[in-house]
């Protein structure tokens, strides 16, 4: 790997934080939020032109790969894993910072984070799953 593949990975990391933290503020995903909606739009789009701007300002980065450059099959590794990271790391903190707030069964899909954190909808979905099985196995058993 090129000595900037590190570099590439906190470019990846903190654009896409920055790029989730925007859209959940955006779309007021409240459950998904770290601060207030405003500091998120402006913090979000702080971090993409932040690191856009580290990353090619730094030093000169377009080389080719048999340059010394990152091939395609390591950059797309690298962004994945990056991007993957800023996800894992949105929704842990955001889980952590957001623990007070109780879950509202409304609406579906990714409208449930206006109103509950990742990790009581996760929590809920499988107690749910659980129950069910439960009752499932019982209606089934010969006990």
């Amino acid at each position: 790997m090129p000595e900037f593949a590190l570099d590439y990975f906190v470019l990846v990391f903190f654009s896409a934080l920055g790029a989730l933290l925007f859209v959940t503020a955006y779309y007021r995903f409240y459950g998904l939020m770290l601060f207030p909606r405003r500091i998120s739009m402006a913090l979000g789009a702080l971090l993409i032109s932040g690191a856009v701007t580290w990353f090619f300002g730094s030093e000169y980065r377009n080389l080719s790969d048999t340059e010394g450059g990152l091939d395609g099959n390591g950059q797309a590794l690298l962004f994945a894993v990056g991007a993957a990271m800023a996800i894992i790391f949105l929704l842990l903190v955001s889980s952590l910072r957001n623990w007070s707030m109780r879950s509202k069964p409304e609406g579906n899909g990714l409208d449930k984070l206006r109103h509950s954190s990742y990790w009581r909808l996760i929590t809920k979905a499988l107690r749910q799953r659980w129950d069910s099985w439960k009752e499932r196995t019982n209606q089934h058993s010969s006990g």
